[in-house]
Formats: structure tokens, C-alpha cells, sequence
């Protein structure tokens, strides 16, 4: 599968590379006239920019077979390597559905939004929709980013009990300043976890038994893939109702391809795209698991009383 993709990749890095010699060599002929002109106009009181214009188009010409190779290769990799998780399915523009968790206590308030990457698709029977996502607020000013980064939504075929949040730990001064939820916080046995996250919930027990230590460290294991891969700043997560909403803030490209100069046989430099769906699938695996625990625990309970 990666063999006519490398030849893809040679072809235009050989096309960059004629291009980069072009520019090198004749390049002068359309930026110098237009530096005299532009001096020129300088000089006569009227000044303008034709110079930055016709360097950033040739830029640009030059940089075009890079982004063509970037686009194939989203095109041809990336289903290839969703189909070897399940049945999903990718959509470059798409977008989770954000007015089925508008209610959610961690999805920050917005006036704008854009997306891409989206992938959906059913593990063990549980539904799930990812997206490259950014959320702009309107200021007086300008707009400010709430968001940036990823979104991960799975609906269960079960419903939670109330709500259980797990946000990143600020201190606690300034767990009581960004969380209205600080009244309700939930606390665990996992020193790890504490040390980086802080859980607030409806019920306090459920909590403990829908966060068990292996789901714990799933959470943990996927703050960590995208803090040492696509810069990660955090994550935050809610249960509510049927659903479970991961925020992902990070500033790197989950599905950024390799560089036009690496070999497309490359491994390494792949998208995070196989870990990411990897750590999914782990999760909505243990989320089932700790379910029926919690529930045959309850159950358990019911009969006795």
C-alpha cells in the first residue's frame, strides 16, 4: 500500500526541487522589476507592496507540490488505517455533534467554530465521533480560542448516573476559581491521577466506580501520548447521560503527515492517528467493563437490602 504513495512522494519532491532551481535562477527576473518599481513609487511618495506579492506567489508555486502530497496522503492512508481498527469511516471537514453535548459542564462557551479530521465509527457496539476541533469566543475586541485541539465523543448504550467531570487540578486556589463544580469534588485513591487531574460529581460513589484504576490509567496513558506527540496541554472529560465527552486541547496536528522529505516507508513519522484510535478503543472497552461492574454491584446491594 505504501509503494505507490512513496513514488507519489518522489514525484513531487522532484517537482518542489525543479521548482526551488527555477526559483533560485530566474526568480530575479519577476522580483527585481518589481523592487525597482516598488522603490520607484517609494521615491514618488505612493508606496507599495508588488515585491512581497510576487515573492509570496512564487513561494507559494514552489510549496504546491508539498501540499499535494499532504493531501494525497490523508486521502489514501488514513481510511487504510481506520479500516484496520472496525468499519469507520473519515471526513476531512467534518464535525462531532456539539448540540448533543451543549449542556456539558466542560464544553466551553463559543461564538465560532472550525473542524476537520472527523472519524466515526462503532467499537464493541459503542458509537464514537472524533474531530480536530477549535472554539473562538467573541470578545469587544477580538476573538479569544477556548478550545484547540481534539474532540472525542462516545455514546453508550447505557446511561451514566448523574455526572462525573474530570478536569485538569490547578491548585486548589484556582480549582475554586475555574470550577463551578468545586463543591462536588470526588476524591480518589490513584496519587497519579490526583496529582494531574481533579473529579467532581453528582454522586460520589458512582464516581469512584466508573473511574476505576484502570480506567485511571487510560486517562493518564492518552494525556501522555498527546503531551510527548502532538504538544498537549491537557485533558478533560464528562459523563452525562448516555455520553462521555473527551476535550483534548493540544497545539500539534494529530493527523499532520510525514515531511515530503522523509520516505513514505517511514513508520515512525506516521500519523498519531494509530495510537490515538488504540487508546479509543481501550477506553470504551474499560468504560463497558467498569458499567457492568458498577451495575452488578448495585444489584448486588438491591437483593441484599
Amino acid at each position: 500500500m505504501l509503494e505507490p504513495l512513496e513514488q507519489f512522494r518522489l514525484e513531487k519532491l522532484a517537482s518542489k526541487t525543479r521548482r526551488k532551481t527555477l526559483f533560485r535562477r530566474l526568480g530575479w527576473l519577476l522580483w527585481l522589476p518589481s523592487l525597482a518599481l516598488d522603490l520607484f513609487m517609494l521615491v514618488s511618495g505612493e508606496p507599495t507592496l508588488y515585491t512581497l506579492f510576487v515573492v509570496g506567489g512564487l513561494g507559494a508555486w514552489v510549496v504546491y507540490p508539498e501540499l499535494q502530497y499532504t493531501r494525497h496522503y490523508k486521502q489514501k492512508l488514513i481510511p487504510v488505517l481506520l479500516q484496520a481498527f472496525g468499519d469507520h469511516t473519515y471526513d476531512k471537514d467534518g464535525c462531532i455533534d456539539l448540540e448533543a453535548v451543549k449542556s456539558f459542564d466542560i464544553l466551553p462557551r463559543f461564538s465560532s467554530k472550525s473542524s476537520e479530521d472527523y472519524i466515526s465509527g462503532n467499537i464493541a457496539g459503542v458509537q464514537f465521533e472524533f474531530c480536530e476541533l477549535k472554539l473562538k469566543r467573541r470578545g469587544r475586541k477580538s476573538n479569544t480560542t477556548v478550545h484547540g485541539g481534539g474532540a472525542l465523543l462516545i455514546v453508550m448504550p447505557f446511561q451514566f448516573t448523574g455526572y462525573t467531570v474530570v478536569d485538569t487540578d490547578y491548585g486548589k486556589v484556582g480549582n475554586r476559581l475555574v470550577s463551578p463544580l468545586a463543591k462536588s469534588r470526588v476524591a480518589l485513591e490513584n496519587p497519579m491521577f490526583e496529582d494531574r487531574f481533579e473529579v467532581y460529581g453528582s454522586d460520589q460513589q458512582y464516581a469512584r466506580y466508573l473511574l476505576s484504576p484502570s480506567l485511571m490509567e487510560r486517562i493518564i496513558a492518552l494525556d501522555e501520548l498527546f503531551r510527548a506527540r502532538a504538544k498537549g496541554t491537557g485533558i478533560t472529560c464528562e459523563f452525562r447521560d448516555n455520553k462521555a465527552l473527551f476535550m483534548l486541547s493540544y497545539f500539534g496536528d494529530l493527523l499532520d503527515v510525514a515531511d515530503i522529505d522523509v520516505s513514505a516507508y517511514d513508520l515512525d513519522k506516521m500519523p498519531l492517528l494509530e495510537q490515538e484510535l488504540a487508546m479509543i478503543t481501550d477506553i470504551i472497552q474499560q468504560l463497558k467493563l467498569d458499567s457492568l461492574a458498577a451495575r452488578n454491584v448495585a444489584s448486588t446491594r438491591l437483593a441484599e437490602g
